[in-house]
């Protein structure tokens, strides 16, 4: 295997297809520092393409650790610079690319951390950075979330460090279509059965979304004017892009008031960066009323208590179970492929561009539309093949969508 030809490749799909980069463009980069050497891949193909300036943001989980361990007082942890804002406010206003490149050099750095004081810089940071959130999530801008391996993080994946280059490239290469011989076609490709599933679950107009399996009997309500949408997006200035590489899922914004039952999740999630563990919610009319952990319940409490919120959904989305994501048969401890290997619900703030009419709503108008607002946004991983999903009617009638983990439609 040619590492260096593939990751080069991975590079110019980043930039040319995920961002889908435009000439005279600049491109921000979010990433830790391991990724220092695939940070100047991308921005050979980023200046390649025409990009007027690669600027990059590095941030390094080590530090902010010592920060929650060290830190003489509470209130200290929630500082945020103050030219933090008016920065990130930029990105937006001047139309920039973004791309967020994961891949940690130290996965486990946040366990056993204060849950408080991680909530407190986390509320800040977010509260921070919500102009940019917001635009990211109106699809203002082009953005892209990613990975990109790093050494301990393919550990974990793979399950030992041994020859853990060649073993975690055999394992993404597939999920991340860089196998084909084309693979920005092999999105678009995809792209299309993913519009396929969106313009049935629109065409059937769902007032309820039910997922039905072992733990988990929970009812999603929706409304007449939400929309499920999948893979490649469009900006304001009509240019497509994908805000993830990999992506398999369709998804929408249910009634905020309007969810009921239990869930139990199948995977792993990462919340303030502890591994939460089995964890499980009941609802009442849209909010959590009673939940549980097997591992991390206290960092799960501190996510429920974070906003008004923060405990109740704003996503709800469909994965089938065919996925190269599941078939790896991985836990790959990152939300971005985890999330895309089994349906999930999101607690936090929900997507205006899943409503019709919704990039150009207030706030207070999403709101009226029963539209989730919050500082924060956690997929937890649901299906499997163990759960169907139906979507039921306003008269109550229940339609197949999904058998024990795999679309029937």
């Amino acid at each position: 295997m040619d590492l260096e030809r593939l990751r080069r490749s991975y590079a110019e799909l980043l930039v040319g297809t995920g961002v889908n980069l435009q000439e005279g463009q600049p491109l921000l980069v979010r990433t830790e520092p391991v990724q220092r050497g695939f940070v100047h891949m991308l921005a050979e193909a980023a200046y390649g393409r025409g990009a007027s300036f690669v600027n990059v943001e590095y941030y390094d989980p080590a530090l902010s650790r010592i920060r929650l361990d060290r830190s003489v007082r509470n209130e200290y942890t929630a500082f945020v610079p103050s030219y933090t804002e008016d920065m990130y406010a930029a990105f937006i206003e001047e139309g920039w690319a973004s791309l967020s490149l994961r891949g940690p050099d130290e996965p486990d750095i946040m366990e056993g951390a204060d849950p408080g004081r991680m909530a407190a810089a986390g509320k800040a940071s977010s509260m921070a950075m919500r102009g940019f959130l917001k635009g990211i999530s109106a699809n203002r801008i082009s953005w892209n979330v990613c990975l990109h391996p790093s050494r301990k993080w393919a550990g974990k994946v793979l399950g030992s460090e041994n020859d853990w280059e060649v073993r975690i490239w055999e394992l993404l290469a597939p999920i991340l279509r860089l196998d084909a011989a084309d693979p920005s076609a092999a999105w678009m490709e995809h792209d299309a059965e993913l519009k396929r599933r969106c313009a049935y679950m629109n065409g059937a107009g769902y007032d309820q979304i039910r997922f039905v399996g072992p733990g988990t009997d929970l009812y999603v309500g929706m409304a007449p004017d939400r929309t499920f949408v999948g893979g490649r997006c469009t900006n304001r200035a009509g240019v497509g892009f994908f805000p993830n590489i990999p992506t398999e899922e369709i998804f929408s914004t249910p009634h905020r008031k309007r969810v009921r039952g239990t869930a139990r999740t199948t995977r792993p999630v990462e919340v303030m960066g502890a591994s939460v563990e089995g964890a499980w919610f009941r609802f009442e009319d849209g909010r959590v009323v009673d939940f549980g952990a097997d591992r991390n319940r206290e960092v799960l409490e501190k996510y429920l208590e974070f906003d008004t919120g923060s405990s109740s959904l704003g996503e709800v989305a469909l994965v089938d179970a065919g996925s190269p994501v599941f078939r790896s048969g991985r836990t790959f401890h990152s939300i971005l492929f985890d999330e895309n290997a089994a349906s999930h619900i999101a607690l936090g703030n929900g997507y205006a561009d899943c409503i019709e009419g919704g990039t150009g709503m207030t706030d207070d108008e999403l709101e009226a539309a029963g539209c989730n607002s919050s500082l924060v946004h956690t997929d937890f991983m649901i299906g499997s093949e163990e759960v169907s999903v139906y979507g039921v009617l306003d008269d109550g009638t229940e339609m197949l969508v999904m058998e024990k983990g795999r679309f029937v439609i």
